[in-house]
């Protein structure tokens, strides 16, 4: 004679296999958002590094354009490639207006798209990405004519006749953007992640990426409260960057901040 279970324990397993697809069903939402976020968290801070770096190149350029020989005749002239801006030739000492050539953010490759003038010349640098931006407005002095472009390749970084002067000197001299951030509170830019990011790689620049979203809350902090609550705020900034930077990014600490 075969034994039916009661319908009641039946009933109570169609509830509990329910539940759990309920609960699979909420963690793979879940967990879809926070790679959303963690994705337009990093294009964004690629976009930072985009607009920095196109800065330095444009920068590099005016300094490059404006220090023209004085024996050239009064004609000035553009560089005719990028690495003139490591070493101007034109000079018989050390005369450098970039580091390095440095990579998009965005392809993570060196190869730039190359602006030039009816000379010939270059006058600025564009991004090969066809991506479309995150970031559509509130762009810097300089960079305003970025609002709402449908791609990184129109972000166009040319030369500005009416940038400063730069004075030719011996020794390495690297342009530099305006930042009216107290000193305090001025982190380095994350890393560029490669082109093939290691697990590695992609810790660091998260942990760095907080460190500067971290550096201007408190920042504002400082502002808001005062010096003494944005120097406490900074100080457990640095102590999350070292837990981040040793492993740590399951127990970080809670950044120190004052409502």
């Amino acid at each position: 004679m075969s034994l039916i279970r009661p319908p009641s324990i039946r009933t109570c397993s169609g509830f509990t296999y329910i539940g759990l697809l309920i609960l699979v069903s909420i963690m793979g939402v879940t967990l879809a958002m926070i790679g959303t976020f963690w994705h337009t968290a990093q294009q964004r801070a690629k976009e930072q590094q985009l607009l920095f770096i196109g800065n330095q190149f444009s920068q590099a350029i005016n300094a490059y354009y404006q220090n023209t020989p004085n024996d050239s005749g009064g004609a000035k002239h553009f560089p005719g490639k990028l690495e003139d801006l490591l070493q101007d030739k034109r000079y018989p000492n050390t005369t450098r207006y970039l580091r390095k050539i440095f990579a998009d953010p965005i392809t993570g490759s060196t190869q730039w798209g190359l602006i030039k003038g009816a000379d010939g010349g270059i006058i600025g640098v564009r991004s090969l990405s066809d991506i479309e931006p995150v970031k559509k407005s509130n762009f810097g002095k300089g960079n305003a004519g970025f609002a709402n472009k449908k791609h990184y390749s129109e972000w166009r970084f040319i030369y500005n006749a009416s940038g400063n002067t730069m004075l030719v000197s011996s020794t390495v001299n690297i342009p530099q953007p305006v930042d009216n951030t107290p000193p305090a509170y001025r982190v380095p830019p994350p890393d560029v992640v490669p082109s093939d990011p290691t697990e590695e790689d992609n810790n660091l620049w998260q942990c760095q990426t907080m460190r500067v979203n971290d550096a201007a809350i408190c920042a504002r902090q400082a502002v808001k409260f005062g010096e003494a609550t944005g120097l406490a705020c900074m100080a457990s900034a640095n102590n999350r960057y070292t837990v981040c930077i040793s492993g740590g990014h399951a127990m970080l600490p809670t950044l120190l901040i004052k409502y």
